[in-house]
């Protein structure tokens, strides 16, 4: 639309200074053919440089010549070409030659008998013609890139989105329903030689389905409020339930909400993982700080085939999602299998001392018994 509009100026002053077709048509057509190279050095096509340098050689040229013919009419001409110097010659050389082209214009308009007036007036507006080309252009640049720049970080909210609800449906879910089938059967085993605690253990399956159901409700918000106390509890009672010896001893003090969080996935994640992939008859659940403040918890557990091969951060979607969480806070993962058939998968993370109180999820420290 600016370049029609300068368009639309140079002919309405050319044919007014001027009478004759002979004199008006071939200015007239000078400048369509202007139009078109402003046009095509200020769009974003320019950016492939697929006419670089000759187009503009030939703009130069076509915007100079008529002076010959047109005298000091054509004297607003030369901005449109300045400003296409601005956008197709690069750093710090266009500018250099847009001051050339606009202190050369004061000379040209003396040449042609203009007083000084008329030539400064010439230099200004071969000035500001040139910054309006650029500037115009360089904004419908900007508006491109930033509306390109939004598509892309929603497309990469969605991603994320998309992640996290994949990643949380595996870590809490996959818990619950691994516990879920355990517990069934341990019902079907005993519902003709004990059939009271085959009801028990229905009714323990009936707990882990609203567990679920109300994990679904923190995926959705993605808000996770979990603790590592209240996940080793539920970790040792299943597995005693099991007939497995488990055991968890927490001595980290109070973790801030989103490192209580992870870490209570991490166990979760180690007893799913313990429950599919092994037969343990023991498991050890240990959290302790150092003198630094940093947190760490080793899940270990026996009944690992000697042949197996020990899995290692990425090497499955759950390592993989644990590995993504503990990253996101600072922490690490580390998977170990040694020859006797255990298993350990420790996590760190630097956790100073939340300053809030504890919260409602349980004590700081699980015992045994818990």
């Amino acid at each position: 639309m600016v370049a029609v509009g300068f368009f639309t100026a140079s002919v309405v002053a050319t044919v007014r200074n001027h009478d004759g077709l002979a004199y008006q048509l071939p200015a007239v057509l000078v400048l369509v053919v202007l139009l078109g190279f402003q046009i095509m050095h200020a769009g974003p096509w320019r950016l492939e440089r697929l006419w670089w340098p000759w187009s503009l050689v030939a703009h130069g040229v076509l915007t100079y010549l008529p002076f010959l013919l047109f005298d000091g009419s054509w004297v607003g001409i030369p901005g449109s070409f300045a400003g296409s110097v601005l956008l197709t010659v690069t750093l710090p050389r266009s500018w250099l030659l847009f001051a050339a082209l606009v202190a050369g214009q004061y000379p040209l308009c003396a040449a042609l008998g203009g007083n000084v007036g008329q030539c400064v007036n010439a230099a200004v507006s071969t000035a500001v013609g040139g910054i309006v080309v650029y500037g115009v252009a360089r904004l419908a640049d900007l508006t491109a890139e930033l509306r390109a720049a939004r598509m892309e970080l929603a497309e990469r909210a969605v991603d994320q989105e998309r992640l996290r609800v994949a990643r949380d449906l595996h870590d809490l879910l996959g818990y619950s329903l691994s516990v879920a089938a355990l517990k069934c059967q341990l019902a079907e085993r005993l519902a003709v030689e004990d059939p009271e605690r085959a009801r028990a253990e229905m009714a323990g399956v009936l707990a882990m389905v609203r567990q679920a159901m109300s994990d679904t409700r923190w995926i959705s918000s993605g808000d996770l409020q979990m603790s590592l106390a209240r996940e080793s509890r539920s970790a040792v009672s299943v597995l005693r339930a099991a007939g497995i010896s488990a055991t968890a001893d927490l001595d980290c003090g109070v973790l801030r909400p989103e490192l209580d969080a992870v870490l209570a996935t991490v166990v979760r994640e180690a007893v799913t993982n313990m429950l599919r992939h092994s037969v343990p008859r023991r498991c050890e659940i240990l959290a302790d700080r150092d003198a630094l403040g940093s947190v760490s918890l080793v899940v270990s557990n026996d009944g690992v085939p000697a042949d197996g091969a020990p899995r290692r951060p990425g090497g499955g979607h759950g390592i993989e999602n644990l590995t993504e969480r503990l990253l996101a806070v600072g922490g690490r993962l580390t998977v170990e299998q040694d020859g006797s058939g255990w298993f350990r998968l420790s996590a760190v993370v630097g956790a100073p001392a939340a300053r809030t109180a504890a919260r409602a999820a349980g004590p700081a420290r699980a015992p045994e018994a818990a």
